[in-house]
C-alpha cells in the first residue's frame, strides 16, 4: 500500500511535466515488460470460447424485455475469490458471498455482465489491448470459479465506451446507444455522494424526469440495508433505476431484480461521457465528480449548491 502512494505521487508529478500524449506513451511503454511477459507465458486460455450479446442486443433487451443488467469487472472477481484491493470497498467475507450470489442469480431478468476485452479487444487503443492481454489468463482462472460458461454474458464495458477506444465515432455511436436506456423514462439515480450523474452535461437530458438517492462515497455496501431501503420505500417499479456504486450496485441489481424492478448498473458512463467530450486522453480528474482512476482522492464542490442538483435529492444516507 505504501508502495501504490508512492507510485501515485510520482505519476501526479510526471503529468505536470509531460503532455497527455507523452503522458500516454510513457504508460504504453511502462507495460510492454508485463506484456511482453503475459504473451511468453500464455497457457491455453479459452476466453474466446464465452458467449456475448452485442452492446446493441443488450440495450434492446433492457428496453423491449424489461431486463436488468448487473456488471462484474476484475475488482468483483477479486473480491469474490477472497483478494482484497486497496479500494474504496472494504473486503469482508458476507461482502464476498453477496456478489458471488449475485453474480450467479438465475433470474431470466438479469442479464450478467463481464468484461469483453478478455475475449475481443480489437477495437481498442494499444494501452487497453496490452491490458486485456497481460489480465485475461488470470481474469479468466477467477471466472471459471464461479461462471456458468453455457450462458450468454453482456459486456460489463458497456458503460465504458470511450477512454479505452481507438476510434472515437465508435464511442459516439456507443453513447447514443446507452441513451435509449433511458429515453422519455422516469429515472431514479442511486450514486455515490461525489458521483452527480449528469450534472454538468447532456447526458440524460432525453429522461422525462430526473430523482436522487445519495449513498456513502466508500463502503457503500456497508450500508446495503439501508440504501435498498430506501430504494423500496421512495421507488416506484414503473421506475428506471441507474445505480452508480461500485460493487454495491451489482448485488443491489440482483436483489431488486427479484423484487419486480428494474435496475441497470450503470458505473463510471458519465466520467466516460466527460472525457468523451472533451477529448480526453488520460483518465483525467472531473471537475465536481469523485474519479478514482485519476489517482486523486478529492474533487471540487463546484456542484455541491446546483439548485437543480439538490431538487432531485430524494433521500440522503448520510
Amino acid at each position: 500500500m505504501i508502495w501504490n502512494k508512492k507510485m501515485s505521487r510520482i505519476k501526479k508529478k510526471i503529468k505536470k511535466i509531460l503532455p497527455d500524449r507523452l503522458l500516454y506513451l510513457y504508460s504504453v511503454i511502462k507495460y510492454c515488460p508485463r506484456y511482453m511477459w503475459a504473451i511468453f507465458t500464455s497457457k491455453n486460455c479459452i476466453c474466446e470460447n464465452i458467449n456475448f450479446y452485442s452492446d446493441r442486443e443488450t440495450v434492446d433487451k433492457i428496453i423491449y424485455e424489461h431486463k436488468s443488467l448487473s456488471r462484474f469487472g476484475d475488482g468483483e472477481l477479486s473480491w469474490m475469490s477472497g483478494i482484497k484491493l486497496d479500494s474504496f470497498q472494504d473486503y469482508s467475507v458476507e461482502f464476498a458471498q453477496h456478489l458471488k450470489s449475485a453474480f450467479q442469480s438465475e433470474n431470466p431478468n438479469l442479464l450478467i455482465g463481464i468484461p469483453y476485452g478478455i475475449k475481443d479487444a480489437s477495437k481498442c487503443n494499444l494501452y487497453a489491448k496490452m491490458h486485456w492481454r497481460i489480465i485475461k489468463e488470470e481474469f479468466y482462472e477467477k471466472l471459471i470459479q464461479f461462471a456458468d460458461l453455457t450462458k450468454t454474458y453482456c459486456n460489463a464495458s458497456i458503460t465504458r465506451p470511450y477512454i479505452d477506444y481507438k476510434d472515437k465515432e465508435y464511442s459516439s455511436q456507443c453513447f447514443k446507444n446507452l441513451r435509449r436506456i433511458w429515453e422519455q423514462r422516469k429515472v431514479i439515480f442511486v450514486e455515490g455522494e461525489k458521483t452527480k450523474l449528469g450534472v454538468g452535461n447532456d447526458l440524460f437530458d432525453n429522461t422525462k424526469s430526473i430523482k436522487r438517492i445519495i449513498c456513502p462515497p466508500k463502503n457503500a455496501y456497508a450500508r446495503f440495508d439501508e440504501i435498498k431501503q430506501a430504494i423500496l420505500d421512495n421507488v416506484d417499479k414503473e421506475d428506471l433505476i441507474l445505480a452508480a456504486l461500485g460493487p454495491t450496485a451489482s448485488i443491489l441489481a440482483a436483489e431488486l431484480c427479484d423484487m419486480g424492478y428494474q435496475i441497470v448498473d450503470i458505473g463510471h458512463v458519465d466520467i466516460e461521457y466527460w472525457w468523451y467530450q472533451h477529448r480526453s486522453i488520460l483518465r483525467d480528474k472531473v471537475p465536481g465528480k469523485y474519479v478514482n482512476e485519476s489517482g486523486e482522492k478529492t474533487c471540487s464542490d463546484c456542484y455541491d449548491k446546483d439548485k437543480e442538483y439538490l431538487e432531485s435529492i430524494i433521500f440522503h444516507i448520510k
